[in-house]
C-alpha cells in the first residue's frame, strides 16, 4: 500500500474555511434579486395562501396534490412574520436547510472518525456544482434531504448501534413524517427502499416485531391521513393522481437512463475526483467502522438506483444521495488519500486550469465589447448591467480574487489538503456565478412586468378578486400582480352576487349574463399566447311583462 500523508488543518481554521466557502458559494445577499422562476411561482402562491388550520396546499384556490405544506408554511412565516420578500424567503429557506444538513453531515462523520473527516464531509456536501446550481433555488428539495438524512442517521444510531429498536422506529418514523409533510411519498420511498438490501448485521427483518414498529407506522399513517383527509372530504377523491407518469414517451425515459451515468459525475464535480474512494475494495478491508460504512454504502446504492431508474427525475434529487455519500467520503478520506493521494494530486491541475479560465471569462464577459462576445456565446439578454461603474469595480475585484485563488491552487496543489483544493475550486465557481451569471439572469423581469401590467389595469377598478379561466399556470406572473386569484373550472362558478368581476383568459368569455370589456390592449400577448383581462359587469334583467288575463 502506498503511503502518503497530508498536513492537517486545525479544527477552528477548518470551520472558518467552511463558513467562508459557504458564503462565497451561496452569496445570500443575492438571493432576492432574481424574479420567481419555474416552480418557485407555485410555491410563492402556496405560501401566500397557506392556512395553518388546513394541511392541504392551495394555489389560486385549487388544491395542489404534489405540493406539501411544510415548505410553503415556513416561507409564509419568513414573509409574513419576518417581513422578508417572497423570493428571498423561498431561496433563503433552501440555503438554510443546506447549512443545517451540512452541520449534520459534519457531526456524523466527525463522531465516527475525526474532526477532519467532518470537515471533508461538510465541504463535499456544500461544495459540489450541484449544490452551487440547485441549492439556491426556492424548492423544498434541500428540506426533504435534511429530514431524510436525519431519519436515516438516527435510525442507525438507535437501532443498529444502540439496539434500541423501539426508539429507532419511533424517532425515524417521526422524522419521516416531517419529511412527508415536505416531500410526500417520495421521501418515504427513499427511506424504505434501502431496507430491502440490508444484510447482517444491518438486517431489520426480525425487528418488525418490536413494539416501536407499529407506533412508528401509526405516526406515519397519521401524517398521511392528516394531509389526505381534506382532499377526500372536499372532492371524494384519493389524492394520488400525481404519482402516475406525466406526458412522456418511452424514448424520453430511455434517454434519461442512458444520460444519467454521464450527468451524475458532472453534477458532483469537483468532488467526483475522490467520490469513488469509499467503494474501493482495498480500502474497505482497512475500514475501522465497517458496519456504518456498509450502511452508508447501501443507502448510496439504493438512492442511486432510484435516481437512475425512476422516470422523470429531477437533478436536484441527487441531494438525497449526496448526504450519505458525503459522510462516506469523509470517513474514508484519510485512508483514500494515503493510498491514492499522489495520483489524485496529479488531477488537481485541472482545478487550477478551471479557476484561471473563470478569471479570464469574468474579464472577457464584463469588459469585452458585446459584439465580440456574440461570436462565441448566444445572448438572450443584454449585457447593460456591465455599464454601471460599481459593477466594473466589483468585476475587477472578482478577477483579482480568482487570479489569487489560481496562484494559491498552483503553489498549494502539492502541499495543502486535497479537500481544501476541491472546496476552493467550487468557491471560485461561486464567485463567477455571482459576478456573471446572476446579474445576467436577474435582469430578466418578464413576470414582474406582466404582474405590473395586470396591477395597473386593475387600478381604480371596483372589486378585488381576479378569476383565472382555461389557464393552468401564471403563478409567478399573477403573484406580482398583488391580486387575489381564483382558478375557475367553468364560467358558471363566477359569483352571482358581485356586480363586477375580472377574468383573465385566452379567449372571449362565453357568458352572456355579463357585459365584457377588455382592460388590456387588443393585441396583448405573453409568451406567444394572446391574453385578455376581461371586466364583466352584470347585465340588468329586463322586467317580464305581466300576463294578459
Amino acid at each position: 500500500m502506498g503511503i502518503y500523508s497530508e498536513k492537517s488543518i486545525p479544527r477552528w481554521a477548518g470551520v472558518i474555511i467552511l463558513i467562508a466557502a459557504f458564503i462565497a458559494i451561496y452569496q445570500p445577499w443575492l438571493l432576492g434579486d432574481r424574479e420567481l422562476f419555474r416552480l418557485e411561482g407555485l410555491y410563492a402562491v402556496s405560501a401566500t395562501e397557506f392556512d395553518p388550520s388546513m394541511p392541504m396546499v392551495t394555489a389560486h384556490g385549487v388544491a395542489i396534490q404534489n405540493v406539501f405544506p411544510f415548505f410553503p408554511a415556513m416561507a409564509s412565516v419568513f414573509q409574513k412574520v419576518l417581513g422578508m420578500p417572497m423570493e428571498f424567503s423561498l431561496r433563503f429557506l433552501s440555503v438554510l436547510m443546506m447549512a443545517a444538513t451540512a452541520v449534520i453531515v459534519y457531526f456524523a462523520a466527525a463522531s465516527e472518525r475525526s474532526y477532519r473527516a467532518g470537515l471533508v464531509a461538510a465541504a463535499m456536501y456544500i461544495g459540489t456544482f450541484l449544490a452551487l446550481e440547485k441549492g439556491i433555488e426556492g424548492y423544498p428539495t434541500t428540506t426533504n434531504a435534511f429530514f431524510l438524512l436525519s431519519a436515516q442517521l438516527l435510525f442507525f444510531q438507535f437501532g443498529i448501534r444502540q439496539t434500541n429498536w423501539n426508539a429507532a422506529w419511533i424517532v425515524g418514523s417521526a422524522l419521516l413524517a416531517m419529511g412527508f409533510f415536505t416531500g410526500g411519498f417520495l421521501i418515504i420511498l427513499y427511506f424504505v427502499f434501502p431496507m430491502f438490501f440490508f444484510r447482517r448485521p444491518l438486517s431489520v427483518k426480525s425487528k418488525f416485531r418490536k413494539p416501536g414498529f407499529p407506533v412508528g407506522v401509526a405516526l406515519l399513517a397519521a401524517a398521511v391521513l392528516v394531509w389526505g383527509a381534506p382532499f377526500w372530504l372536499m372532492s371524494h377523491r384519493v389524492p394520488f393522481q400525481y404519482l402516475g407518469w406525466a406526458d412522456s414517451t418511452l424514448w424520453d425515459y430511455i434517454s434519461e437512463v442512458l444520460l444519467f451515468p454521464v450527468m451524475l459525475p458532472v453534477r458532483l464535480l469537483p468532488w467526483a475526483l475522490i467520490a469513488w474512494m469509499p467503494f474501493c475494495v482495498a480500502l474497505q478491508a482497512l475500514d475501522t467502522t465497517p458496519i456504518f460504512s456498509r450502511y452508508l454504502r447501501t443507502l448510496t446504492f439504493a438512492a442511486l438506483a432510484l435516481l437512475w431508474l425512476l422516470p422523470q427525475g429531477e437533478p436536484r434529487e441527487i441531494f438525497y444521495l449526496l448526504g450519505p455519500l458525503s459522510i462516506l467520503v469523509g470517513i474514508n478520506y484519510e485512508l483514500g488519500i494515503r493510498r491514492y493521494g499522489i495520483k489524485v494530486r496529479k488531477l488537481l491541475v485541472f482545478c487550477e486550469y478551471f479557476t484561471v479560465g473563470l478569471a479570464l471569462a469574468v474579464g472577457g464577459i464584463c469588459f469585452a465589447p458585446e459584439r465580440w462576445l456574440s461570436w462565441f456565446i448566444s445572448l438572450n439578454n443584454t449585457l447593460d448591467f456591465r455599464l454601471a461603474p460599481e459593477f466594473r469595480l466589483t468585476a475587477l475585484v472578482a478577477v483579482a480574487v480568482l487570479l489569487s485563488l489560481t496562484v494559491f491552487l498552483h503553489y498549494s496543489r502539492k502541499t495543502q489538503p486535497v479537500w481544501l483544493i476541491l472546496l476552493t475550486t467550487t468557491a471560485a465557481a461561486g464567485i463567477f456565478y455571482g459576478i456573471v451569471m446572476h446579474p445576467y439572469r436577474a435582469q430578466e423581469e418578464v413576470k414582474r412586468e406582466f404582474g405590473t401590467t395586470i396591477r395597473r389595469a386593475l387600478d381604480g377598478q371596483p372589486g378585488g378578486t381576479l378569476y383565472k379561466s382555461n389557464i393552468l399556470d401564471l403563478y409567478g406572473e399573477l403573484f406580482y400582480s398583488g391580486a387575489k386569484v381564483v382558478k375557475l373550472q367553468s364560467l358558471e362558478e363566477l359569483p352571482e352576487d358581485q356586480e363586477t368581476v375580472y377574468l383573465i383568459s385566452t379567449e372571449f368569455p362565453q357568458y352572456p349574463d355579463r357585459s365584457w370589456s377588455n382592460l388590456l390592449p387588443p393585441d396583448y400577448s405573453y409568451r406567444n399566447h394572446r391574453l385578455s383581462l376581461w371586466k364583466g359587469v352584470k347585465r340588468e334583467r329586463k322586467a317580464q311583462p305581466a300576463p294578459l288575463i
